[in-house]
């Protein structure tokens, strides 16, 4: 009886154990691209969240209130589109949410008024 006791005691510490390490493990299931155009640095980041996928776009530009063409899409899929400015401290935030089920390919493109496009891309 006592080495039946134990044998479950060893088990049930086993499993909370090896779950507390998955948890830890785990964490918050983002991946993160980052990387410059010319002048300006971005930063595209992708992770779970209430069951779908929140798509996070960063942009340091050099000036504030430059108007920018930006599409996030996942996949072949458009998410949005559109034209936004950036800030007073010359940044461009956008989030997006996505399908969890559809594409792991998430690209964003910003263009300026009057440059070169700017091409982010992330595969989860």
């Amino acid at each position: 009886m006592k080495r039946t006791v134990l044998i479950v005691v060893a088990a049930i510490t086993l499993v909370l154990i090896g779950g507390g390490a998955w948890a830890l493990t785990r964490g918050d299931d983002e991946s993160v691209e980052r990387g410059t155009c010319a002048a300006t640095s971005y930063e595209l980041s992708v992770e779970q969240d209430d069951g779908g996928l929140e798509v996070a776009y960063e942009l340091q530009s050099g000036a504030p209130d430059e108007t920018w063409d930006v599409v996030v899409e996942q996949g072949g899929t458009t998410l949005l589109e559109g034209e936004r400015r950036t800030d007073g401290d010359a940044e461009l935030d956008l989030d997006v949410i996505a399908q969890e089920d559809g594409a792991d390919r998430f690209t964003v493109t910003a263009t300026p008024a009057d440059g070169e496009p700017c091409t982010a891309t992330l595969t989860r």
